[in-house]
């Protein structure tokens, strides 16, 4: 999927550490983790289809 947007969000140190450790251990960026991680709380509530496979 195509990223045309960019958000930016002020966040809690330890909420950043959070991500910031998932996604080293993802071996992911701090972006991609925090798409993941805001797609998967939005599914969760039912405002986003899952994605297609």
């Amino acid at each position: 999927m195509k990223k045309v947007l960019v958000l930016t969000v002020r966040v809690e140190s330890e909420v950043y550490e959070a991500i910031r450790l998932l996604a080293e251990e993802d071996e992911r960026s701090i972006a991609w983790m925090a798409r993941r991680l805001l797609r998967e709380a939005l599914q969760a509530r039912k405002l986003l289809k899952p994605p297609e496979k």
